[in-house]
């Protein structure tokens, strides 16, 4: 049986150019709440985990003294590398490297950031100690990631689709879970909120040219199970045609090393 991380690497280096081109990724509400709770004065040294194409990377770049960005999958971090270049961004560098294990000394950054991606961390107690280890004393740690509902049963449903789509999923926190867990750590929980990130077409999101057709469907069927009230008010589902459009709950947190 694969590993959680070769299942995340086999299937992200797969995608290096769809992620680099998706709106979801590039742009949101995820993406400016990060911004305001992170709140750079232009001298924090920044790391951003699990940077996929580099979007957050960018967008704090000009803002922080410096940046590294971080992701598991090589292919990954070459497309953020290329893009970098491309816009001619100079104070962001690369490195691949797990989130639960990050080539930093202790106390070495003022501000770790990590935007849409925990749901596929091997270990998320692991990933909170190790921002906690890196963040010298008052650092930020500033997350948005999707999560589920507060319901056993849309726990189960969003973690099951969210599967059947993408192998390397791994799991989807309510937001009580994420409170608990940073917490734990030992982190001050300074400000959090419930955001949304662009809607997404199915059919782009579902990925048909990968995923066979049974599949497709099944998970088609899965949202056509939604009540109409879930379905509304918890993914913002929209039909469109053949096609229909949705959003995923997200969680942002601002959190505080003390």
């Amino acid at each position: 049986m694969k590993s959680i991380h070769t299942a995340v690497r086999d299937q992200f280096s797969q995608h290096a150019d769809y992620y680099a081109q998706s709106s979801a990724h590039a742009k949101g509400d995820t993406l400016d709440v990060i911004l305001d709770f992170a709140d750079p004065k232009g001298t924090e040294q920044t790391l951003d985990v699990a940077t996929g194409t580099g979007f957050t990377a960018f967008a704090l770049a000009p803002k922080v003294a410096h940046v590294v960005a971080t992701d598991l999958t090589p292919e990954m971090v070459v497309k953020a590398a290329e893009l970098a270049q491309e816009q001619a961004i100079k104070n962001v560098v690369f490195s691949v490297a797990a989130a639960e294990s990050l080539p930093f000394t202790d106390a070495s950054l003022d501000l770790v950031t990590c935007r849409l991606a925990p749901h596929h961390f091997q270990d998320v107690p692991a990933f909170l100690n190790e921002v906690y280890r890196v963040l010298r004393t008052d650092g930020l740690f500033c997350l948005t990631d999707s999560v589920s509902p507060e319901s056993e049963e849309l726990i189960t449903w969003q973690n099951r689709v969210e599967t059947l789509r993408d192998n390397s999923h791994v799991y989807g926190y309510p937001p009580s879970q994420w409170d608990t867990m940073i917490t734990d750590v030992g982190f001050s929980l300074e400000k959090t909120a419930h955001v949304r990130n662009a809607q997404m077409s199915f059919l782009w999101w579902v990925r048909p040219h990968q995923n066979p057709p049974e599949v497709v469907q099944e998970i088609r069927n899965a949202f056509a199970q939604l009540s109409p009230d879930e379905a509304r008010d918890h993914y913002t589902v929209k039909p469109a045609g053949d096609d229909f459009y949705f959003s995923w709950p997200m969680y942002a947190v601002k959190a505080r090393r003390r």
